[in-house]
Parts: C-alpha cells; sequence; structure tokens
C-alpha cells in the first residue's frame, strides 16, 4: 500500500489556484454584448465557472491534506511492522490507511468529474457565446466605422477655411462654449481609452485563464527569444482556444495610442484658444475701462471750459493747458489698447481657424483608421460560423 501508488497525473485534471476565479473575465464586462444563445447569457456562464472552479479547487484541497495524513498513518503503519508491534495496533494501523486511502480515492474521482464539468461548460456553453461576442463586436466595429467615416466627410467637405470664432466682443458665452468643448474632449479621450482598455483586459484575462490547461507551454515573456508563438490549433486544442488566441493576438495589431495621442492634440488646441479667448476678454476690459476714463475726462473738460467747446480734442481752445496733456496721454492709452485688442482677436481667430482642421480632422482620420483597423483585424479570428450552435468537430490552423 505504497503512498505514491495514489498520485494522479496532473494532466488529468486542472488543478486551480485561489485566485483563478477572480481572473476571469468580469460579468459586467462581458454582458455588454447583451445577448443569450440556448444556454444562457455569458455573464451567467462565468458565474458558473467560476462556482465549479470553487468546488474543485476545494476538492484538491481537501485530497492534499488527506494524503498529507495519509502518508502519516502509512509511514507509522511501516514503521510499527519494522518493530514488531502487536497485532492489534498494526491491524488499528493499517485499517486507519485503508480508510484514508479509500477517501482520498473518492476526492480524486470527485475532482475529475468536477473537472470535466468545467471542461464540459467550457465548450458547449463558453465558446459559442464567445463566438456570438465576437461577431457582435465586428458588427460594432462595422457600425461606428461608418458612423465615423460620415462624420469625416462631412468636416471635409465643409468650408473649414471660411470659419471664425465669436470673440467675447460678439458673445459673452463664446468662452463657456470653448470651455465646455475642452471637458467633452477630456471624457472623450478618458472614455475611449477606458473601453479599449476593459476590452483588451476582458481577452487578457479569458486567454490567461484559458491557457491554464496547458501548463507545458510557458508564457510568451518566458518562452527563448526566436521560439514560435503559442499555436494551440497545432497542439490539436480545442476551438475555444484558437478563438481566444487569435482574439488575444488581435487586440495588439492595432495600437490605440496615436488614437489617443490625436485627440489629446485636438483638446490642446481648443485649450489654447480659450486661452485666447481669455486673453481677448482681459483686453476688452483693458478696452472698456480706458473708454470709459477718457470719455469722462473728456465730458468734465467740456463742462470746465465751457458748453462751446467741442466734442473731440481737435476742438479744444490752445489755452486748455494740462487738462489738453491729459486728454492726449488717455486718448493715447486707449488707441494702444485698442491695439493691442486687435491683436489678440486676430490671434483668437488664428486659434480658431486650426481648430478643426489640424486638430478634429486628424482625430477623426485617426478614429477612422482605429476602427477599420480592428474590422480587419476581428475578421481574421476563427470563429468557423459556429456561433451559439457549438463547437466545430475540427480546427485547422
Amino acid at each position: 500500500m505504497e503512498p505514491m501508488s495514489l498520485s494522479v497525473p496532473s494532466s488529468s485534471y486542472c488543478v486551480p489556484k485561489r485566485e483563478r476565479c477572480s481572473r476571469l473575465p468580469s460579468a459586467s464586462a462581458s454582458s455588454a454584448n447583451g445577448r443569450e444563445n440556448r444556454n444562457g447569457s455569458l455573464c451567467s456562464t462565468l458565474e458558473k465557472l467560476c462556482v465549479w472552479e470553487k468546488k474543485l479547487y476545494q476538492e484538491v484541497k481537501d485530497e492534499e491534506k488527506l494524503r498529507a495524513l495519509y502518508e502519516k498513518k502509512y509511514n507509522r503503519l511501516k514503521s510499527l511492522d519494522e518493530q514488531g508491534a502487536e497485532p492489534d495496533a498494526i491491524e488499528t494501523a493499517r485499517s486507519s490507511v485503508r480508510d484514508l486511502r479509500s477517501k482520498i480515492t473518492i476526492n480524486i474521482k470527485t475532482a475529475k468529474a468536477f473537472s470535466s464539468k468545467i471542461e464540459k461548460i467550457r465548450d458547449e456553453e463558453l465558446y459559442p457565446q464567445l463566438v456570438d461576442l465576437i461577431q457582435g463586436l465586428r458588427r460594432m466595429w462595422k457600425a461606428v466605422l461608418e458612423c465615423h467615416e460620415k462624420q469625416l466627410s462631412a468636416i471635409r467637405d465643409s468650408r473649414l477655411h471660411l470659419l471664425k470664432a465669436r470673440t467675447v466682443s460678439q458673445s459673452a458665452a463664446a468662452t463657456l462654449a470653448t470651455l465646455e468643448l475642452e471637458r467633452e474632449l477630456t471624457k472623450w479621450y478618458r472614455c475611449f481609452n477606458k473601453w479599449t482598455s476593459s476590452q483588451r483586459s476582458y481577452v487578457e484575462a479569458l486567454n490567461g485563464w484559458l491557457r491554464r490547461w496547458f501548463p507545458e507551454v510557458p508564457d510568451e515573456q518566458d518562452a527563448p527569444d526566436g521560439a514560435p508563438p503559442f499555436s494551440p490549433g497545432k497542439l490539436g486544442a480545442r476551438p475555444i482556444f484558437v478563438v481566444s488566441n487569435d482574439w488575444f493576438r488581435a487586440i495588439d495589431l492595432v495600437p490605440k495610442s496615436d488614437a489617443l495621442k490625436s485627440i489629446d492634440y485636438f483638446y490642446k488646441l481648443v485649450h489654447e484658444l480659450r486661452k485666447r479667448q481669455e486673453d481677448e476678454d482681459r483686453q476688452k476690459r483693458k478696452v472698456d475701462h480706458a473708454s470709459r476714463d477718457y470719455n469722462k475726462r473728456r465730458e468734465a473738460l467740456q463742462r470746465e471750459l465751457g458748453p462751446g467747446t467741442g466734442t473731440d480734442m481737435v476742438a479744444l481752445p490752445e489755452n486748455s493747458g494740462d487738462h489738453t496733456v491729459d486728454l492726449h496721454k488717455m486718448r493715447r492709452k486707449l488707441d494702444n489698447e485698442m491695439a493691442k485688442h486687435d491683436e489678440v482677436v486676430r490671434h483668437v481667430h488664428f486659434a480658431a481657424s486650426a481648430t478643426l482642421p489640424v486638430g478634429f480632422v486628424p482625430a477623426l482620420e485617426q478614429i477612422v483608421g482605429f476602427f477599420h483597423g480592428n474590422l480587419q483585424v476581428y475578421a481574421r479570428i476563427r470563429t468557423n460560423g459556429a456561433g451559439a450552435r457549438g463547437p466545430p468537430t475540427d480546427d485547422v490552423d
């Protein structure tokens, strides 16, 4: 009754780690597709797999404890036998060893049954649901691509070079509108980044979980340089492994960095426009202040010199003295502030003219390119058209 006679090959069932269940793709992310097949939703399938893996984990841990106790009892039985102990003591020890052996055998059978159940759910429920999800994502990429292509075409057909920004002089809401656009661009950047990152995280978690069925295959970061990439099809794996691996590789083929950079650059242009508008607002206030001071001083001077005095500086009498000098200084200040305001307005229009053709159009072009690239790589994922009908009978890699 050797202890090692109870060992089970590691490939007979998948031994999970405690954290494995938490590394399954999140239910909330998986349910985004909003579709269900005959076996229920993808969300419920992932939850079901999590429950069964917890059961398998507990069964394996119980078996490990029983095995350790079995080895201890077996060594005691062997020691009693070698020492020539009383037959009753030897028989009691032998009975205890037999009981533990039976329990371990039951544990192993139960673990195998749990592992088979997990594989059945994986192949008959999870696989067709993943195919449905990928096909839904293909339709999504196509829809958003068409939408953004129409937007890009409309922008290109518009007369961008004739567009000018409203200044504060024309509308007090100009800066507020630009600020709102700035906020929306920040939201666009954040949501786009989160949206793409969540998809990547989902695929990484899913593929990492499935690769645990191939413990003999090292992770790619641990593989030697020049080693061929992991190919489940060449290993004769089930279709779900092929689909997951294709999906995992597809997400790296279309980087999001260029699209994010273009959105960020568009944001910076809008931010610069808002700063120019704020400069124009401040300069407009200076013009208004200088104009009020000048008009107030001129009216006061007219009252001092009599009602017959003209309303312009050239109409002031020669004996007005220092009053005329002060008024001339105030007029020069007003003219100077007005010239500065005109210059700031030119900067506002220049910044505004660059916002759409230099910022918005390239951002849309990068977004369109990103969507087009994803549509292409998703089309190459080998779903074999199985959908919710279940896994195909074979796979070609």
